[in-house]
């Protein structure tokens, strides 16, 4: 699959050597299952995700970063393997600062979650956005449980409410905040680029994952939804809004740009990540195969 070049791509040069250290890290943690789990992430290059994503970050921060976007693919993955109303719960302890549950390793990516986000905490609060972080993770996590309880409850999600609660479930919006840093002390009018992009970027992922998705039965997809209403037009739909979408996220930008000359880096960041999320999503063999009972990641 290869990737439609509109947006600016790069990639983090620490890149590399972090992902064997998170990597390393997180077997010491408890994190994954099995060796074989371990692997899978390095063949998917997982954590290469957030080295596509912030290819202008430095290393300290890149790591942290990486450490907690690797915990939230572990999440995603255990939540579609681990259909159980405890989840529910478990997902509502994190959102008050517990992690609490049965299984020794789902304990244990809890408690990692919530030490990288009390460090998040932490920095945002440097950078006046400490409330927006909190707010966002809640959201983020209610997201999570909507999502779970459907697939308990067995009920394909309504388009309505899937375009309503994808954005906060993908992570999307967690992502945006590691750039607030570079709008401190300024005011960019950017709420609609920045809505755009994330809907850009959620909806480009399930065009890459949709046949996968299908494979395994997860109706958890737009483009899924939307052929049991209009069959396989849906298909050309989507390609076609990502079209508009990719069109108009430039033309915003361009029009932040001239408006809002100190904020410029931040727009370029903006756009390196939304050319990341497309790349890593072309780079990655997550969405294109079901592993070691594994389903991939939103």
């Amino acid at each position: 699959m290869k990737a439609v070049v509109e947006f600016p791509v790069a990639i983090n040069r620490h890149c590399r050597s972090l992902d064997a250290a998170v990597l390393k890290w997180a077997w010491a943690a408890g994190l994954f299952e099995d060796p074989a789990e371990l692997e899978r992430c390095r063949l998917q290059k997982v954590n290469w995700f957030a080295g596509y994503l912030f290819p202008e970050e430095m290393p300290k921060r890149l790591e942290l970063i990486m450490k907690f976007f690797l915990c939230l693919f572990l999440l995603d993955d255990l939540l579609d393997i681990r259909m159980e109303p405890g989840m529910i719960e478990f997902l509502k302890n994190l959102k008050s600062g517990k992690s609490f549950h049965a299984d020794s390793r789902l304990q244990s990516l809890g408690s990692a979650l919530l030490l990288l986000h009390q460090a998040i905490q932490q920095e945002s609060a440097f950078s006046g956005a400490k409330g927006e972080w909190d707010l966002v993770w809640f959201d983020y996590l209610e997201a999570l449980q909507w999502e779970t309880q459907l697939k308990l409850d067995g009920t394909p999600p309504a388009l309505k409410e899937y375009r309503l609660y994808r954005p906060f479930a993908s992570g999307a919006y967690l992502a945006l905040q590691f750039l607030r840093k570079k709008t401190a002390g300024l005011v960019c009018e950017a709420e609609l680029l920045e809505y755009t992009t994330v809907r850009y970027i959620c909806l480009s992922n399930d065009l890459a994952s949709y046949e996968k998705e299908l494979a395994i039965g997860d109706v958890h997809n737009e483009v899924l939804i939307l052929r049991e209403d209009i069959g396989d037009e849906a298909l050309l739909q989507v390609q076609q809004e990502i079209n508009s979408l990719r069109k108009r996220i430039l033309l915003l930008a361009g029009q932040a740009w001239s408006q809002s000359y100190g904020c410029m880096d931040w727009i370029r960041s903006l756009l390196l990540l939304a050319g990341g999320s497309g790349a890593w999503t072309a780079d990655t063999s997550r969405y294109k195969q079901y592993i070691n009972g594994s389903s991939g990641s939103h």
